[in-house]
């Protein structure tokens, strides 16, 4: 059954400091979590789907860069837009990696699972089996987090 990676975005400056919303960009914390993270997913993606916000973008780059995949853009994974029904079709089955914002990508995650409320940290990621993107049909296999990493380099 196919798996599917759905990531926060990594910690990203404050909006005061960035001037907007769609530029805020990814702190050296942050980028460095993406990192350590990127290593956790269990395959090498064929596809990251990503937000076209700056830091979901810069993250889906540090994913790439780290172990593989093409960075393709998608406007329906904007924060507040991304929902199960408005990705449908649009995320080819298999192994990829989608990269959001909270709290719709954990939304997202809700939906395809049948229900719950999942919490993804910033930087963090559900590893999720589903045939589709479909509501209720998938199985929440793992929530990993950026505090994962730090404890398994001690």
């Amino acid at each position: 059954m196919p798996l599917y990676v759905f990531m926060r975005h990594g910690k990203a400056v404050r909006l005061s400091e960035a001037g907007s919303d769609e530029e805020r960009w990814l702190t050296k914390e942050g980028k460095n979590d993406v990192k350590l993270v990127s290593a956790l997913i269990p395959f090498r993606p064929k596809m990251i789907y990503t937000s076209p916000l700056r830091r979901a973008r810069e993250t889906a780059e540090i994913v790439s860069e780290s172990i593989g995949g093409k960075v393709k853009v998608l406007d329906e994974l904007r924060p507040g837009v991304a929902t199960c029904e408005s990705i449908k079709g649009l995320i080819e089955e298999g192994e990829s990696v989608i990269i959001g914002h909270a709290p719709s990508i954990e939304l997202i995650v809700s939906c395809i699972i049948g229900g719950g409320s999942i919490k993804i940290q910033a930087g963090g990621f559900a590893l999720v089996e589903t045939e589709e993107i479909e509501r209720g049909i998938g199985t929440l296999l793992e929530l990993v987090s950026p505090r994962v990493t730090k404890i398994l380099k001690r």
